[in-house]
């Protein structure tokens, strides 16, 4: 779906579940503070990353009357290798089946940049993102600060690509960030595509993106577990679930296993 993905995002502090509403707001110098440290976490991410592969899965659904009644249309499974900073897929299967079909030639909804990309996109000095605090959060356990932010169209880079019509729409965009309250950095990116003009083909496009720690080598990295990508085409509502895992470090003798069963 372009460089930047899309996001279902939900500003309200009730959907969210587990907001920490017993605990008071820290007070506007520490909530600076944690926004600068979470700005130079985001800009200096990618250079922090090893070269290394993992496997990219991701099961698409179609829902056709809007009740929450989700059809499968299939399951690719990628090989992913980040080099140098860079993403490349691989397709290595679709629906069991051996592919070697071009990522870009995959067709309906997808996505790139969650290594690192989307996150610095929005913290980005030429951003300039509008950010406030909003409330806590437990994420997995951690508290977390969360922040609304917008990004404006004209200082977006956030892409909107539909190539068998070569379109490519940049949008607005706002969301929530979860950062951790020891050390700063980001747990969860949610995004949402604002004024896509009404005959754009996609529409109410929407992300959710969450990192963890992942071993590879020596060293835990903060790595993409999964994400959720949402959009609507026409009067049909298109989902992406994508989850990401045999992570290791790329060497010159590496390789992957794909589509072994699961034990």
């Amino acid at each position: 779906m372009g460089q930047a993905s899309a996001i279902t995002v939900v500003l309200s502090v009730a959907y969210l579940g587990r907001a920490l509403a017993q605990f008071p707001a820290p007070d506007p110098a520490e909530q600076k503070k944690v926004l600068a440290d979470a700005t130079d976490y985001a800009v200096h991410h990618e250079r922090s990353l090893p070269n290394f592969l993992c496997t990219q899965t991701t099961r698409r659904f179609q829902d056709f009357y809007g009740r929450d009644e989700w059809r499968p249309i299939d399951i690719i499974v990628e090989r992913l290798a980040y080099f140098e900073n860079h993403e490349d897929y691989k397709v290595i299967e679709i629906n069991g089946v051996p592919s070697s079909i071009d990522h870009s030639k995959l067709g309906g909804a997808s996505s790139s940049g969650e290594f690192g990309s989307v996150m610095k996109g929005i913290f980005a000095p030429q951003t300039a993102a509008d950010f406030t605090w909003q409330t806590w959060f437990t994420l997995r356990g951690q508290k977390m600060h969360v922040y609304a932010y917008h990004v404006a169209a004209a200082k977006s880079d956030y892409h909107v690509v539909v190539p068998e019509q070569s379109k490519d729409l940049v949008a607005a965009y706002h969301g929530l960030i979860f950062i951790d309250d020891r050390k700063h950095f980001i747990h969860r990116i949610t995004l949402h595509a604002d004024g896509i003009p009404p005959g754009f083909p996609i529409q109410d496009i929407s992300l959710m993106l969450d990192y963890e720690y992942t071993r590879i080598g020596d060293a835990n990295y903060l790595l993409p577990l999964n994400f959720e990508l949402r959009s609507r085409e026409g009067s049909i509502l298109v989902k992406n679930d994508v989850d990401y895992d045999q992570y290791r470090k790329f060497t010159a003798d590496s390789s992957l296993t794909f589509g072994e069963p699961k034990k």
